[in-house]
C-alpha cells in the first residue's frame, strides 16, 4: 500500500502512525444513512492500488459492483466480476473517495502536491491545514490533529459537479494493531446532504498478519 508514515513538507511533517505503512489490504461493511434511504457499501482496499466497490441499498435490489484497477479504469462489473459498463473518470474519483479508510492513512495515494498550509483551529482544537490536488486536479484540503497523527476531516470538490464541495468528517475511531482505524464517519455534501457510515465489519490486512478489527 506504500507509506504515508511521514511527509515531509514545506513548514511541518504529516506524521501518521508509523505501523499504517505496513497495511497491506483492507476490507470494510458499513451501514449508511443518507437523505437518500439506507444502504451498505462494501469496500476493499487492496494493495496493489486497485479497489473493489458494492452497494447495496435493500435486498430485493442487485447490489451496484464497480472494480477500479491498477491504473485508475473503472467497471461496472456482475457478481461474476464480467464487465457490464465502464466508468468515466469522474465517476473512478467518486468510488474511490468511498476508500474511507486508506484516504485517512495513505492520502499521498489519492493527492498530489500535499503540503502545510496553516494552523488553524477545528472542531476546537489545534490542527494542521494541508492542501494539495485530487487525481483530476480539483482542490483538496486535509485537517490533521498533531497530538493524535489522525487526519480528522477531507475537504473534495465533487468531481461530477466541481462547484460542490464535499465534507468527509472522522467523527469515531475503534483500536487495532496497525494504529486508529475510522468506525464512524460523516460526508455532507453540497453544504446539505449528510450521509452516515457505521462500520460493522473491518478487516486489516498486513506484514504482520490479518486482523479483524470490527
Amino acid at each position: 500500500m506504500g507509506s504515508c508514515a511521514e511527509q515531509e513538507t514545506k513548514k511541518g511533517i504529516l506524521t501518521l502512525h508509523e505501523n499504517y505503512g505496513q497495511i497491506q489490504d483492507i476490507i470494510s461493511i458499513a451501514d449508511c444513512n443518507s437523505p437518500f434511504g439506507t444502504y451498505t457499501t462494501e469496500v476493499h482496499s487492496l494493495s496493489d492500488g486497485s479497489c473493489y466497490f458494492i452497494q447495496k441499498f435493500n435486498e430485493a435490489e442487485a447490489p451496484f459492483r464497480v472494480r477500479v484497477d491498477s491504473i485508475q479504469q473503472g467497471y461496472v462489473v456482475d457478481e461474476n466480476n464480467s464487465v457490464i459498463d465502464t466508468l468515466s473518470q469522474e465517476d473512478v474519483e467518486m468510488i474511490r473517495s468511498h476508500e474511507i479508510h486508506k484516504m485517512s492513512i495513505d492520502p499521498n495515494h489519492f493527492y498530489s502536491k500535499l503540503q502545510f498550509k496553516s494552523k488553524v483551529i477545528h472542531q476546537e482544537k489545534d490542527h494542521e491545514l494541508y492542501t494539495g490536488e485530487d487525481r483530476l486536479g480539483n482542490p483538496v484540503r486535509l485537517f490533521y490533529k498533531p497530538d493524535e497523527k489522525l487526519i480528522s476531516k477531507i475537504e473534495l470538490r465533487n468531481p461530477k459537479d466541481t462547484t460542490q464541495t464535499i465534507e468527509l468528517f472522522y467523527d469515531g475511531w475503534v483500536e487495532s494493531k496497525y494504529g486508529e482505524m475510522a468506525k464512524e464517519i460523516r460526508i455532507v455534501q453540497a453544504e446539505k446532504d449528510t450521509f452516515y457510515f457505521n462500520f460493522r465489519f473491518l478487516e486489516i490486512r498486513g506484514e504482520n498478519g490479518s486482523a479483524k478489527v470490527i
